[in-house]
Parts: C-alpha cells; structure tokens; sequence
C-alpha cells in the first residue's frame, strides 16, 4: 500500500487516460470508484453496522443526537477525512483497519467513547470490503451507467423511428443482398441492448458478513445466543443487497462476475455497432455533420474521420478485455482467502469507466450522423437483381421445382436494370404477375416498417 503523494495533482501528470486525457468524460464515476469513494463506502457500512448492533440491543440505545452524529461522519466524508484515514494507514499498513481507527478517533471525547469498543465488532476487512464494493458497483449502476445506456437507447430509438421507411440495401457477405430499411437495422440494436438494460435493471447484488471464514465463529462465541444468521441478513437486505450465507472469508466472485458478463454483452453489442455504422460512413452510406472548427487530418483538410465511433471500439475492446481478465481470475482463491483478488478489485472501476467512456463517444458520434437518402435510393435502383429472391419464391408458389436452379443460372454474379428486370419476367412468362410487377427495390424491405413501429 503506497501513500498519497503530498503535490496537488495536475490531470496531464495522470498515468491512464481515464483519469487525464479522460476524466472531464467520466468524472462522475469518481465519487463511486476513487479511493476517498471506497472509505466513505466502507465507513458507511461500518457506521451502518455499529447503529445495528445497537438496535438489536448489543450495545445501549444511540441518542438521536449520536445518530445524527454518526450519520454525519459519513455524508460529510471529506477530502481532509480521507487523508486522515491515510495517516492511519501508513501506521498499520491495512486500509479497512485505518477507517476502524479514523472512527475511533472521531467517537474520543464523545458521548460515544463508552462504546467505542463496538467498532467493527466480531467483523473480518472483508466484510466490509464485499458489502462496500457491491454498493460501489450497484449504486454506480443505478446513478451512471444505467442512465446513460438508457439515453443511447433513446438516441437509437428516435433515429430508428425516424428512418423506419428509408429503403436501404442489404448487405451479406459484403455484397448486395435484400432489401431491408435505416430504421429496422437501428432498431436490431434497440432490441438487442433493452434485453441487456432489462437484466441490468432487475439485477441483484450479493453481500456477506460472517466472519474469519464465513461461520461467524467469532461472535457466535462471544455472543451465543443471538441468531447471528439472522442478524447479518437483515443488515445486509437494509443495504439493499442480497444475504449470501455460503463464502469463505471472501464473498465469491460469481454475482459480480454475472453483472459483468451482462456489460461485457452490452460492449460487444455496441461495438458491433460503431463497427457497422464505421462501415457505413466508408460507403457514404451515413454522412457526418461537418463542425467548422474540427480538423479531420493534420495533411489532409478535406477530412471528416468517423473517430468518435472508433473511439467507442477501441474503448469497449479494451473494457472487454477487463472484463474477461475478471471471468478468469476472479473465480477462484485459495483456500478460504489469499490476496491476489485486492490488486484486481481496485481496478474494476477502470473496466467500467472505459465502457462508459465508449457508450459516450458513441451517443456523441451519433448524434452527427444522417443518411445519404439519395445514395441509398440511387444505390437500391441499380440493383435490381436483389429482386431475384423474389421471383425464385413465386415461382416455387407456381410448383416451379426448378426455380432457384433457373434464377441462379440467370442471375448469379450479375448487376440488372429496371429494363433488364421486365425482360426477365417476360422471359420467364411472369410479365402478367401483378405482385413482381408492382414491385421495386425500393419497395423490397417486407416487414421492416411494421417491426420499427412494434419495436
């Protein structure tokens, strides 16, 4: 454990971008995941823990003006606390020991010195540790990450909506496919990212408070005959997470792990994203909105470079890689504790902040984008040939047999007109047909209105 330096900090002196180049884009997170952040989390569950003991009458009745008192130490945790908890932790080298002692030092000359004892009573770090760290990650979620995933879906919605009618060539393989239109292949992200927000809402997060090695050896032994099962679940559900009655010393990483795998989806759905809509743009297909003051290239000054959405990927590839680095290593320990899981633990903000680093630079690309209308209308009329999966199926519905060998003969690696288009059904005496008479590429898209309006 190293100490604070003593100079005031200057965010071009900072070693990540996170919290440099970075940190205006997510400073918010740093009143969930900074250091100050992890002690006024940890005092918060052992000024929590302590007011308990005294309801279920362990220790004497709190006065409302101790309550008060001890609610105080924890809303009003300021910079200057933080760096007297570090005093202490240069002293005994153990950071949940050091906020124990800053308690301690805060209850002398108090009405609460008689019961000063009662600080972290019959409790291991880790108890305090778990509990901290999945308030940290749930109430980040719920007051940041959350939110912000809401909005990128709102943002995509809108735009889905608006272009729901806007034809726009398929692509499979790279090549000219099917019809389909902008708004439905923006509302497949919508549907895809609402299932992952709908997990994350309903999410549970786990906490423990047993002890040494999970059996409360310690205050069953003191204190016999209080249920200690019982009273630690009830602590732990007034944080509003859920008991975990079976861990070692260390609340198993699994439920973590579950959050995680939900955000590492999220990412790699949203990469897939800024990937495709990358594409787009390389093909005209998406224009970007032209901001005067910008510079696209420090040679070439024609350029507008998509960065914001290869900012989103690189971003979100580099939280993923976190997040898999965590499925691996986070699911095992030693025995009923070893320490290597602590360096790892005070770095899952940094997996997080670049995943929201990445949902941001995206809302922000987003947000400059438009379609090419007249490429893509343009685009769809000179491929009539996408038309070709059309015919083939009418002519099944005619008990054609043949009828996909027929078209892949006719048709395959060719690029047709409209004129080359009423040839062919003349040819193949569907010139009558009033369905592929009637129809156009543009018109080709099936279901794709209907299903952004559903969406």
């Amino acid at each position: 454990m190293t100490d604070q330096p003593s100079f005031t900090f200057d965010l071009g002196e900072a070693i990540t971008p996170l919290d440099g180049r970075n940190y205006q884009k997510i400073k918010d997170l740093a009143s969930y995941f900074s250091e100050s952040a992890l002690n006024r989390y940890r005092l918060r569950v052992e000024i929590g823990y302590f007011k308990k003991l005294a309801e279920w009458k362990i220790i004497r009745k709190l006065t409302g003006k101790e309550i008060a008192f001890l609610d105080g130490l924890v809303s009003n945790y300021s910079i200057e606390d933080h760096r007297l908890t570090k005093e202490f932790e240069k002293k005994t080298n153990h950071d949940v020991k050091a906020v124990e002692y800053f308690i301690r030092n805060k209850f002398a000359k108090t009405s609460l010195e008689d019961v000063v004892s009662y600080v972290h009573f019959g409790l291991t770090s880790e108890d305090i540790n778990n509990l901290s760290y999945s308030l940290i990650i749930k109430e980040s979620q719920k007051g940041v990450l959350e939110k912000d995933l809401k909005q990128l879906v709102k943002q995509l919605r809108l735009l889905a909506k608006k272009f729901k009618g806007l034809p726009l060539l398929g692509r499979t393989h790279g090549q000219p496919a099917v019809g389909t239109t902008v708004g439905k292949e923006l509302a497949n992200y919508v549907n895809r990212l609402v299932k992952q927000l709908k997990k994350l809402e309903s999410f549970r997060f786990e906490g423990k408070l047993n002890g040494a090695v999970g059996n409360h050896n310690a205050l069953k032994a003191a204190l016999p005959k209080q249920d200690w099962l019982k009273l630690s679940d009830e602590f732990i559900r007034s944080l509003g997470l859920l008991p975990n009655r079976y861990t070692t010393q260390i609340l198993f990483y699994d439920n973590w792990l579950e959050y995680f795998q939900i955000v590492y989806l999220v990412n790699g759905i949203l990469v897939d994203l800024a990937q495709n809509i990358w594409s787009y743009i390389m093909l005209n297909i998406f224009v970007q909105k032209k901001i005067e003051s910008e510079v696209g290239s420090s040679t070439m000054p024609q350029k507008i470079n998509p960065i914001r959405f290869e900012h989103a990927e690189g971003s979100l590839q580099l939280a993923n890689s976190m997040l898999e680095f965590f499925q691996r290593k986070l699911l095992s320990s030693r025995l009923q504790r070893d320490l290597s899981d602590s360096t790892i633990r005070r770095n899952l903000g940094e997996a997080l902040a670049y995943s929201l680093l990445g949902w941001r630079s995206l809302q922000a690309g987003i947000g400059k984008i438009f379609p090419n209308e007249k490429l893509l209308r343009d685009e769809l009329n000179n491929h009539w040939e996408i038309l070709a999966e059309a015919i083939q199926t009418v002519m099944r519905l005619n008990n054609d047999d043949e009828a996909y060998e027929k078209m892949k003969k006719l048709m395959r690696g060719k690029t047709i007109d409209k004129d080359s288009y009423i040839r062919l059904l003349r040819d193949l005496g569907l010139d009558d047909d009033k369905r592929l008479n009637s129809l156009t590429p543009e018109k080709y898209t099936g279901y794709a209105e209907k299903l952004v309006d559903n969406l």
